[in-house]
């Protein structure tokens, strides 16, 4: 009898879990993802200006680099088109298209600010540099010794050359409030700018400092590096505020790569930029 009622219960919980058992369909994807899953495409923005080596044209005429890698490897995952959309004139305006919903990510080389998180959400930085100063030796000699550079960068009074519209226009006010603060329309008029004089220093980030370095004729004899250990510049993919499972899976997607990638490694694999 007692065997019995023990096959009985068996039977009955199998029974019960099976009822309780469903498959899952596509109608359970949240809202915000099926919305690039059914449309089989994933558009993402970046500036209308190449970023090298984030994103540029190559010799070949296709636009490649590690940001546009990170972008297709997704797409692939998800199994839809990847579409890229360039309308961006500035960084900030990246933060626009995300959050009108013109684009369902920003993969730009977009750093992390408070300021653009109260407009989108930030996915975890996929990498993380130092932020750096770039000085103009000659102008340099005429203010201060090399002994005393250190003392003299932390109390920064010279000029200091920024790019229009992006997040070092706010490091600098931050970071170095009685600096003389130019604003230029890209990195390149930063770099001409203090090649002439005109400024003191240009401030960005490590990459784009050594990139300089590693391009530019004699750029040691011209120009003097400084690297903050303290300062640093998250870089990290924007996602319109309501898309949270989207967002969840952006997180999912760096995480499963492993470890964030440093600037010389970006600049080893993309040597030709």
């Amino acid at each position: 009898m007692k065997k019995r009622i023990t096959v009985v219960l068996i039977l009955f919980f199998i029974t019960a879990i099976n009822g309780f058992t469903q498959n899952i369909t596509d109608s359970d994807i949240p809202q915000d993802m099926n919305a690039v899953l059914s449309n089989k495409k994933l558009t993402v923005a970046i500036t209308s200006a190449d970023q090298p080596p984030f994103y540029y044209i190559n010799k070949e005429g296709k636009l490649t680099g590690y940001d546009i890698d990170t972008a297709s490897h997704m797409a692939k995952e998800l199994n839809v088109e990847l579409v890229i959309n360039r309308d961006a004139a500035s960084f900030n305006d990246l933060i626009a298209l995300v959050a009108s919903g013109k684009a369902d990510l920003a993969i730009s080389k977009l750093s992390r600010t408070l300021a653009r998180a109260r407009y989108v959400k930030f996915s975890t930085p996929y990498i993380v540099f130092k932020q750096g100063l770039l000085l103009n030796r000659l102008q340099l000699a005429k203010i201060t010794t090399e002994d005393n550079i250190n003392s003299f960068v932390r109390n920064y009074v010279g000029t200091l050359g920024v790019i229009k519209a992006s997040s070092y226009v706010n490091y600098a006010r931050e970071n170095f409030p009685r600096a003389t603060i130019r604003e230029y329309d890209s990195w390149d008029d930063v770099i001409k700018a203090l090649n002439m004089g005109e400024i003191l220093a240009a401030y960005r980030d490590e990459l784009e400092i050594k990139r300089i370095l590693n391009n530019m004729p004699n750029s040691s004899l011209k120009f003097k590096p400084i690297y903050f250990t303290d300062l640093i510049d998250p870089i990290a993919i924007a996602v319109k505020s309501e898309n949270t499972q989207l967002l969840y899976w952006v997180n999912t997607f760096l995480e499963a790569q492993g470890n964030k990638v440093t600037a010389d490694e970006i600049l080893a694999i993309y040597k030709d930029k």
